[in-house]
């Protein structure tokens, strides 16, 4: 049984509830406590599939990170990829770039399928023949920046 998609799925949904302040915030965490290597040893220990983990100033997309995919405009603070699977999460400017991804998203051929609108949270699913890109937008309080969790997942992992 393939284990991909639920890590990085895991592993997004840690990161969407810790930016959100239901929890400690992980990525202050995990660039605070561990080191990336560590992080990604433990990963790959736990679920036995190689991740690339980049996290902390100056993160950056994983070089495997599909260029076919459109991806949004902001400052990567965590992303994640594992077996052609990936998370990251962005500081962006506001709502509007999520407005932008949604048109590059439609443009490129992903159909929306599922959307949810919570009040500062809000949630996109989009999907083509390969992927499932998940774009969940997170409206910033006080001195916290909009931020905006980003997923995509193989559909023949799920």
């Amino acid at each position: 049984m393939r284990r991909t998609a639920p890590a990085v799925g895991a592993l997004a949904l840690a990161v969407t509830l810790g930016l959100t302040g239901c929890f400690g915030n992980p990525l202050e965490q995990l660039t605070e406590n561990l080191v990336e290597g560590g992080v990604e040893n433990l990963i790959e220990d736990q679920t036995g599939v190689n991740i690339d983990v980049d996290g902390g100033g100056g993160a950056s997309l994983p070089d495997s990170w599909p260029s076919d995919v459109p991806t949004p405009d902001g400052s990567v603070l965590f992303s994640a990829g594992v077996d052609g699977n990936f998370t990251a999460s962005f500081e962006i400017s506001g709502p509007e770039v999520v407005d932008q991804l949604r048109g590059d998203l439609e443009d490129s051929g992903y159909a929306l399928t599922q959307e949810a609108d919570y009040g500062g949270l809000l949630n996109y699913l989009y999907e083509n023949d390969t992927y499932t890109v998940t774009a969940v937008y997170i409206a910033g309080e006080g001195e916290n920046a909009d931020t905006l969790q980003y997923s995509i997942v193989l559909k023949e992992q799920q």
